[in-house]
């Protein structure tokens, strides 16, 4: 009984182990927790410039639906290097209930998609004055591995969705919304002195109860 509770015990804590190293949980970067304002769009790309502590795996982007019941009509929404460019991945958001509702947020899944420290993103949102837009200054929760730099947006009265490049000094720390993303930080593949001490303590584990077979 004694070796059989020894061996769980190991087996409990390497798995433990694996656990802690298989990464945090999903995650919207900003979470509302009140709207404080929000206004009708006339047609332009809305979104934030952000960076992220962390190697970060995104893998759904988003659009703002204001009543939480579905959107007015559908909404592209894409991501980009913060010095221009197409779209590093994007997206449309169909009109109605078909994204994934999360807070504030409807969601389309996207092929993940890895950003890196040390480089600037933002992510923005046609709005075509069907939905409606808020504004985020501290009225919510930013996930702890992303840095939100300024607003970012693109000539009013754009006819189509495009890089949201301007910004408006004082918008620092705030966020048109416009688009968000969802995902979580990357996990770091273990060291292979990890998996060697995990592949040898399966073996005494193995060698153990064999011995304690043998013996009963």
């Amino acid at each position: 009984m004694n070796m059989t509770r020894s061996m769980s015990a190991l087996a409990l804590a390497f798995s433990l182990g694996v656990s802690v190293w298989s990464g945090s949980a999903q995650a919207a970067a900003i979470n509302l927790t009140q709207v404080d304002f929000e206004f009708d769009s006339s047609p332009w790309t809305l979104g934030w410039k952000f960076s992220v502590n962390s190697p970060f795996s995104v893998d759904s982007l988003g659009v703002y639906d204001s009543g939480q019941d579905g959107l007015a009509g559908s909404a592209q929404v894409g991501l980009w290097l913060a010095s221009g460019g197409n779209p590093l991945v994007q997206t449309t958001v169909a009109s109605g209930t078909a994204g994934e509702l999360d807070g504030y947020f409807r969601f389309t899944a996207i092929a993940p998609t890895t950003l890196n420290p040390g480089t600037e993103y933002i992510v923005g949102s046609y709005i075509s004055g069907e939905n409606v837009t808020a504004l985020f200054g501290g009225n919510g929760t930013v996930d702890p591995a992303i840095n939100v730099i300024d607003v970012r947006y693109s000539p009013e009265g754009s006819a189509a969705f495009e890089f949201p490049g301007l910004t408006d000094p004082g918008t620092e720390g705030a966020a048109f919304l416009g688009g968000n993303f969802r995902g979580a930080v990357s996990p770091v593949p273990l060291p292979p002195a990890v998996w060697l001490f995990g592949s040898g303590v399966a073996g005494l584990l193995f060698s153990a109860r064999k011995r304690f077979n043998r013996s009963i």
